[in-house]
């Protein structure tokens, strides 16, 4: 059995080499899920894993969370907690546990285990860890966890069903192989026998996972395709039942039989993570940050790099969210005269140097649009690109004042959680102000009723303040043979249970 796994995505256009037949149409549709995908898992240790893209599909195999998201409306289900409640001031969550699991090496999965793996999380400084900062674990029983912190954390729930919620067996939290053999208490097995390091994941069915008839393949088969068109040939060819596609392959794959699913779930555009000007004093201006939102079509940018496929948005919510409003969508006219004035009245009639990160292969689609429209205002921004795998880290951490970039909204909680609290992993710099506080303070102990109403308000606050500058809604694409389909989709990958 081999030790090592799939550590990198790497070249090549990531064709199945394994040597097996391409599957004719319809066959193995109700037992094997075999998906081209275009990354992969940087290794298995759960605490550097943020729960998005592609390798969540191949992390979620193998590790359960306390608890899980809705794939219609991303609302909290159980998970390996079959119940959940607060205190009255909701600073402490109790947790519990569903009796008899155990870890795929007999460890069992008890509250000591839990409270030992969200404290490796939280202190394992990972790209996300913050997301359990603050927070105290206490295994009070073999099957009740009580999680305790200062102030009510809103987010906690959404983040107890991604990685913040992974759960490990405690023997392989510090094993010299926690990279390259994932033990956990999830819906499959790693086959490492079968995975091919660089090119393919192979999963058996984990015969005592809690909820096997959420998942109703026997197999899963991830192939680790960078490159769209060996995605396209293998989907037309039978080797792969789906993957995600761009928007501009959507009439090339219904051509060769292909079905797809779309839905707006993702958010394309600037983030101004500067918003306080100590990096670029003139990010610090709202106006400024205005005249920026004002020098983009973005009837254009849909039409032109989406073809067609996608919605004109100047909000941070997507609509299919409470907070979207559609008294928003005309709220910043592409007109570029009065975008110069306000950089005039600000003082930066002359504009400002500015470095632009760009990640290649991933949003370097609207790097030529946004450095031209940036240089209708004098803003001088200098390209520099940046590989995918350094991305998040690079940008999670302050290091440019303003990107573009493309990241799923469509949860109201995680978008304030992440884009808009202090210490939110997308504003680094932890910029606040005085109005926004208050509403977030009203957020923090709102029940569900109450929190769509505050949603609208930091929404309307976001766009007048223009503390991002979004293009729209590009659609999320997938495109699928007659096998297979997904039912409800949260996020900007599919979670592995939405696929039948």
């Amino acid at each position: 059995m081999s030790g090592m796994l799939v550590l990198a995505a790497c070249g090549g256009d990531g064709g199945n080499d394994s040597g097996d037949a391409p599957r004719a149409s319809g066959e193995n549709c109700d037992s094997v899920l075999t998906l081209g995908l275009e990354n992969t898992v940087a290794g298995w240790d759960f605490r550097r894993h943020t729960g998005g893209g592609h390798p969540w599909l191949q992390w979620r195999a193998v590790f359960d969370t306390l608890l899980q998201s809705d794939v219609e409306d991303g609302s909290v289900l159980p998970g390996a907690a079959e119940e959940w409640s607060y205190n009255d001031d909701k600073t402490e969550l109790t947790l519990t546990l569903r009796e008899g699991m155990t870890f795929t090496d007999g460890a069992p999965v008890d509250a000591e285990a839990a409270k030992l793996s969200l404290e490796a999380f939280r202190d394992g400084a990972g790209p996300v860890s913050e997301r359990l900062a603050g927070i105290t674990m206490e295994a009070v029983d073999d099957l009740t966890l009580v999680l305790s912190m200062a102030q009510p954390e809103p987010a906690l729930l959404f983040h107890l069903s991604e990685a913040g919620g992974a759960l490990v067996s405690p023997a392989s939290l510090n094993s010299p192989t926690k990279e390259t053999e994932p033990v956990g208490s999830g819906p499959y097995v790693l086959n490492l026998q079968d995975s091919v390091t660089g090119s393919k994941l192979v999963y058996e069915r984990n015969p005592d996972y809690w909820n096997p008839d959420q998942f109703p393949y026997d197999e899963l088969e991830f192939l680790v395709m960078p490159d769209e068109t060996a995605q396209l040939n293998s989907l037309a060819t039978g080797q792969i039942d789906g993957a995600e596609i761009s928007l501009a392959s959507i009439q090339q794959a219904e051509s060769s039989g292909s079905h797809v699913e779309s839905f707006p779930n993702v958010m394309s555009g600037i983030i101004f993570v500067d918003r306080e000007g100590t990096k670029v004093p003139a990010l610090g201006d709202e106006r400024v940050r205005q005249a920026i939102n004002m020098v983009f079509d973005r009837e254009a940018i849909v039409q032109a790099i989406w073809n067609g496929n996608g919605l004109a948005n100047p909000q941070l919510f997507s609509p299919t969210t409470s907070a979207f409003q559609e008294d928003l969508l005309d709220y910043y006219d592409y007109d570029v005269e009065a975008a110069k004035e306000l950089m005039a009245d600000a003082g930066y009639a002359d504009g400002f140097d500015i470095v632009l990160p760009e990640v290649v292969g991933y949003q370097d689609e609207y790097t030529a649009i946004t450095v031209q429209q940036l240089a209708l205002l004098n803003i001088r921004a200098q390209v520099a690109s940046i590989p995918r795998q350094e991305a998040l880290p690079r940008l999670t951490r302050g290091e440019f004042p303003m990107f573009v970039y493309k990241l799923p909204v469509n949860i109201e909680v995680n978008a304030v959680q992440s884009f808009v609290q202090a210490n939110g992993a997308f504003n680094p710099l932890d910029n606040e102000d005085p109005e926004l506080n208050e509403l977030l303070a009203e957020w923090e102990v709102a029940d569900q009723d109450d929190a769509e109403e505050i949603y609208e308000q930091i929404n309307q606050f976001l766009v007048e303040k223009a503390w991002f500058a979004p293009f729209g809604n590009p659609d999320v694409v997938w495109a699928f043979n007659e096998c297979t389909t997904i039912t409800g989709t949260i996020g900007q990958t599919p979670p592995l249970q939405a696929f039948e």
